[in-house]
């Protein structure tokens, strides 16, 4: 029995956060030794170490960086949920707690701002017919000779750097044939375009960003077939693990998508009986930089400053004018805010010129975008309702440690809500593959798990 969590597009290196946390408190925590599932009757406050089964492949489809493990989901509505009711997804990502409140019979409502993470999580709610669409799919990538000249329709930086010659072009012809085809089976392609356009880039297996390194692995030379191959690959997958979700008893018509995309400003006509969600990681993924290969190719984003403006609207992002990082944001709250203060001063870790700034600027932005996002859920929440988070315990930036949940707790507390039960998630082989300065930036060690009530 495999008990791990594989991927079959996205990356395959296990994620690393910064974070830090005190090795002698890690030495003397006694761990519950979980096989499969959590228990419902998981005792508070809890550290457990989880021994995981296999999961469906698709939850592996479409890359993610820092994808949430299907049991935190699945513990909390059968403990706090009931079937019928509606669950809220506010950062959907790859559509992991979606999923298990389908499987569940939970209605869902969800959003996310990344227009890859859009995709994904419609692919995965939606039944379409797959017969069709791998017939289609053949004739995509069929002759692929015939066409000796391929339009030049996507620009961004770099582009010429990470995508050679002949896989722009096979890409290219690719995209072209799958806008042609019919508009229903479009999702699928896409998808698997996405990750043929990732594979074929010139980063190494398992980069998460896209920036230059100073040690690579040889970069074999690619020609249109393979560009080809790869998507004829990744479709085959796709099919496979949709064949797989489609054959448990879950119906689309329980799912709801909200028009506006934005957690902090939650609209439409509905109320909802729970949330349950990851949010955004402080200080650890630029989740539109990690993906902006797919945005590019794809069209969900039409130049660089598209992109830009993208991530600037993103919760924990870090491009702020450095007009606004010069200032020292004031939260509100004595403690973190000295925290801030220590980030901002460089009292702990001197960063590079304006890094200091920009650094205590993204705390304090993050935590006033949750506060908001608290505020906005907490009048889309039934009274009595529950809200569950699984978010990183503590992260260090420049030295500080941040405590996430404790604060994150404390600022929904300030709204209305009460903090019921908490548990701690021993990560296991989580690695970021981006360079980390171990002066300021550490390893988290444990997701915490907390369960808000509305009151």
């Amino acid at each position: 029995m495999n008990h791990n969590q594989l991927s079959i597009f996205s990356d395959n290196n296990p994620l690393e956060i910064s974070s830090a946390v005190n090795s002698s408190l890690e030495n003397s925590i006694s761990y519950m030794d979980v096989k499969n599932t959590i228990p419902v009757d998981l005792p508070n406050g809890a550290y457990i170490s989880l021994d995981r089964l296999s999961p469906l492949k698709v939850y592996s489809l479409g890359f993610q960086p820092a994808k949430t493990i299907p049991e935190i989901p699945y513990w909390f509505l059968q403990k706090y949920t009931s079937k019928g009711e509606v669950i809220l997804e506010p950062f959907a990502g790859s559509g992991t707690s979606i999923i298990e409140a389908l499987k569940l019979e939970r209605n869902v409502v969800w959003l996310d701002n990344n227009p890859l993470s859009q995709l994904i999580c419609r692919v995965k709610t939606t039944r379409l017919p797959l017969t069709d669409i791998l017939e289609e799919s053949y004739k995509i990538v069929e002759d692929t000779n015939i066409d000796k000249t391929a339009i030049n329709s996507v620009d961004f930086s770099n582009k010429d750097f990470w995508f050679q010659k002949p896989v722009q072009e096979g890409l290219e012809i690719i995209k072209d044939r799958i806008f042609s085809s019919k508009p229903a089976y479009q999702s699928i392609l896409l998808l698997a375009f996405a990750s043929t356009v990732r594979k074929c880039s010139d980063m190494n297996d398992g980069m998460i960003l896209a920036a230059r390194r100073s040690s690579v692995k040889e970069i074999p030379t690619r020609t249109r077939a393979d560009v080809f191959k790869y998507f004829k690959y990744y479709i085959d997958k796709i099919i496979e693990a949709l064949a797989e979700w489609y054959k448990l008893d879950w119906d689309n018509s329980y799912v709801r998508e909200v028009s506006s995309q934005d957690a902090r400003n939650l609209d439409g006509d509905w109320l909802c009986d729970a949330v349950v969600t990851s949010p955004p990681y402080i200080n650890a993924i630029d989740y539109v930089w990690a993906s902006k290969f797919e945005l590019h190719w794809l069209d969900f984003v039409k130049n660089n400053q598209e992109r830009l403006d993208l991530y600037s609207k993103e919760i924990g992002t870090e491009r702020i004018s450095s007009s606004d990082y010069k200032h020292l944001g004031q939260t509100g709250y004595k403690y973190l805010d000295n925290l801030i203060a220590e980030i901002f001063t460089g009292e702990k870790y001197q960063a590079s010129k304006g890094q200091n700034q920009l650094r205590a600027r993204v705390v304090y932005k993050y935590f006033m975008d949750m506060k908001q996002h608290f505020y906005s859920c907490y009048y889309k929440l039934k009274a009595g309702g529950h809200y569950c988070f699984a978010v990183g315990d503590v992260s260090r930036i420049c030295g500080v440690d941040i405590p996430v949940a404790d604060s994150l707790s404390e600022f929904a507390a300030t709204i209305g809500f009460k903090e019921v039960f908490r548990f701690h998630l021993l990560l296991k082989n989580r690695k970021l593959n981006i360079p980390r300065n171990v002066n300021w930036a550490g390893t988290i060690k444990h997701d915490t798990i907390v369960v808000l009530q509305k009151y």
